[in-house]
């Protein structure tokens, strides 16, 4: 059932492929509701982790990885209770119960936790969280397109989106720290938009936060933005083109 419980001071066994896709499923929103591959496959692929991207063209996502190993984990196997369900397995039970014999068909079926699945999630999310931030390189990271990035480049491009804003100028020169933030400042400083999943957002937030750890109006002006539009910036622009906001 994933990783087991090891004395203290033992190294604590890895978590495998599968258990990578059925803690990305839970990142994803499938403790709540169905979530289709490509989210998972593509969530896991931005993460830079080498197994879910094409083995020749390093740039793309490899979703049949995932596919697999959801079926995989929607099986009883090797004394591992099934831990996901499809969003057909529901519409089967009330077709049998209805006494239809026709088959339910899904070309593309979601993924959701059944009772075990989210019991296991809620175990060792921190655990494979801190195994896949363990598997990056120290101050490296790899980019999808395979370009290997330096912490310190990083920092710079944020710290430049930041700087380019007018609305960071105007904050910078005001003691009182305060400004007229738009929510296109927003979507700017930590390169999301309307359509970004939460995850991302929370995910985007966390790399501005590192690299202007140690800029104090930097850090302050991302707060901020985080502070004005970190809990309504799906809806923001439409509010702001409506003239609602």
């Amino acid at each position: 059932m994933g990783m087991q419980p090891t004395k203290l001071g033992a190294t604590p066994p890895r978590f495998t492929k599968k258990d990578l896709v059925v803690w990305a499923l839970g990142r994803c929103g499938g403790d709540s509701h169905p979530v289709d591959t490509e989210t998972v496959g593509v969530y896991l692929f931005e993460l830079g982790l080498s197994d879910f991207a094409l083995k020749k063209y390093t740039q793309y996502p490899d979703i049949d990885v995932t596919r697999v190993q959801l079926h995989d984990a929607k099986k009883n196997k090797e004394g591992e209770p099934a831990r996901v369900e499809q969003d057909t397995d529901a519409r089967k039970r009330e077709a049998r119960e209805r006494g239809d014999v026709r088959r339910v068909l899904s070309r593309d079926p979601r993924w959701q936790f059944n009772a075990a699945g989210l019991a296991w999630y809620r175990r060792n999310s921190d655990a494979v969280e801190k195994q896949v931030q363990g598997d990056k390189s120290l101050g490296v990271r790899r980019a999808p397109n395979a370009v290997r990035l330096t912490a310190n480049r990083l920092s710079s491009a944020v710290l430049s989106r930041i700087r380019g804003r007018s609305s960071f100028q105007a904050f910078r020169a005001n003691p009182a720290g305060t400004c007229e933030l738009s929510i296109h400042d927003f979507f700017a400083v930590f390169n999301v938009d309307a359509y970004t999943p939460d995850h991302g957002y929370v995910s985007a937030k966390a790399k501005v936060l590192e690299a202007v750890a140690e800029c104090d109006a930097e850090r302050r002006y991302v707060r901020l933005a985080a502070d004005r539009f970190g809990g309504r910036y799906r809806t923001a622009l439409d509010e702001l083109l409506t003239g609602e906001a």
